[in-house]
């Protein structure tokens, strides 16, 4: 397992989900993927769009927090929540990554994104941008990259 700090959580605002939602341009049954999931807001809104979803949360109590709110809106066939470190998951299938990510983790988050990510993956973070890449589209710190 990677020895990168532990994300802690944070909720992401209802009107930051939306902008997440807006620049990525999701369509349906793209595939997204949450890292560090927390309580699947974001996973459920991105499924409620018709995308095909997978979560990476490690916290057992939000995993089984977003796992009950996934069933409450009736989204869990669009919605996985794998309970395993992103850090450690080939992230190539996905066309879109979201991520709440800390300035600690940053470089070696571009470095494994840069790496794995196939041209044209959208990448959404919050809050924190990438040291090197320069984004396509922000809206109010939430930041768009398009691997090249």
């Amino acid at each position: 397992m990677n020895s990168l700090p532990f994300i802690p959580f944070f909720k992401t605002s209802r009107y930051r989900v939306q902008t997440m939602i807006d620049l990525s341009e999701v369509k349906p049954f793209e595939r997204v993927a949450d890292l560090g999931s927390g309580d699947g807001r974001i996973s459920i809104e991105f499924a409620k769009k018709k995308a095909l979803v997978e979560g990476f949360e490690l916290d057992p109590l939000l995993a089984d927090l977003s796992e009950d709110l996934i069933k409450k809106s009736s989204l869990e066939k669009n919605i996985i929540i794998h309970r395993k470190n992103f850090w450690d998951e080939d992230l190539s299938r996905f066309n879109i990554v979201c991520i709440y990510p800390m300035p600690d983790i940053m470089q070696a988050l571009e470095a494994k994104l840069q790496n794995e990510l196939k041209k044209g993956t959208r990448i959404l973070l919050n809050y924190y941008p990438f040291p090197t890449w320069e984004y396509e589209k922000s809206k109010d710190n939430v930041y768009l990259y398009l691997k090249k």
